[in-house]
């Protein structure tokens, strides 16, 4: 079976553990500095196992050795966001978090594929893979993005949301890009179903669904739907289901852009990211992937 680890047990790593042991992905793994804090989470999680119907056990460890030989590895450790912070907010702090992790990723499993999920995840994937060029490194990049965007559009036109096909790209902030012009509800088009106000209305919910729900949490982020997500890109990665998510990569060539981390559709396989995909973009998507890239280079030029 495929080893994979969790790289911190707060609610996101020991939710998305939860999620990938409930269908039975792999030998799964809780990494965490803490002691005790992933052993008590596998506990918990491997407690429930009777009423998720999965044999599936999670081990709980605070020695960094437990990442040996691992195929996979997903890092959500790091500071969440409070209210009243921005993505970019929590970059100089979890910058020494990946430090200390990218060593231990080097000794224990050069070969594994890492899923970045702490953020801001763009910057971070980019930090680890320039630091590391041989990293198999990617990040999360808008694909909870597009999970709540596919979840307003449902809400908008009155669908169910297993109909609705939807794509966010560029960054994990508030300068992410919903294609509402590539939407599609069932294959209609969302435009035929919906007028522009609500499409827009649609996008701007979007942007702002992550800052509402730490506003109203206050000390800490959403993870139902981070560990949801998570567990389906894993999936992919271990049963080679090449699904294409909007992950963390940094570009070569990619939209015309170098060196520079961008989200952008991804096909997911055993492999890692087998290709990045690009799709015709209007002006106006243009112009908002070149606003991504402009802030992106910004940050990442501050750090180099």
């Amino acid at each position: 079976m495929e080893k994979i680890v969790v790289i911190g047990a707060g609610n996101v790593g020991a939710a998305s553990a939860a999620a990938m042991a409930q269908v039975n992905l792999g030998s799964i793994f809780l990494y965490d500095v803490m002691e005790d804090l992933a052993a008590g989470r596998a506990m918990d999680i491997n407690q429930a196992s009777p009423s998720l119907h999965t044999d599936c056990r999670v081990t709980g460890s605070h020695h960094a050795d437990v990442l040996a030989d691992a195929g996979v590895v997903v890092v959500t450790a790091g500071i969440a966001r409070r209210a009243g912070m921005t993505r970019l907010d929590l970059l100089r702090k979890n910058l020494a978090v990946m430090e200390d992790l990218s060593r231990s990723l080097m000794q224990f499993c050069p070969l594994a594929r890492v899923l970045v999920v702490t953020n801001p995840v763009d910057v971070l994937t980019w930090y680890l893979k320039n630091a590391h060029p041989g990293m198999n490194v990617f990040g999360l990049g808008c694909s909870l993005d597009t999970l709540r965007f596919r979840f307003f559009i449902a809400e908008a036109a009155g669908v169910s949301v297993d109909s609705v096909q939807g794509l966010v790209i560029g960054a994990h902030n508030d300068d992410m890009i919903p294609l509402v012009n590539h939407a599609v509800v069932n294959g209609i088009p969302l435009a035929e179903m919906v007028d522009r106000k609500t499409m827009d209305a649609v996008r701007q919910s979007t942007r702002t669904a992550g800052t509402m729900i730490v506003q109203m949490l206050k000390y800490h982020s959403g993870f139902y739907a981070a560990a949801r997500v998570v567990s389906r890109v894993v999936e992919s990665l271990v049963l080679d289901r090449r699904e294409v998510f909007p992950l963390s990569v940094v570009c070569s060539g990619h939209y015309g852009y170098e060196g520079i981390p961008l989200a952008l559709p991804c096909i997911a396989g055993s492999q890692g990211i087998d290709r990045v995909l690009e799709i015709d973009l209007d002006d106006d998507e243009q112009q908002e992937l070149s606003k991504c890239a402009s802030s992106m280079a910004e940050v990442i030029g501050g750090l180099s």
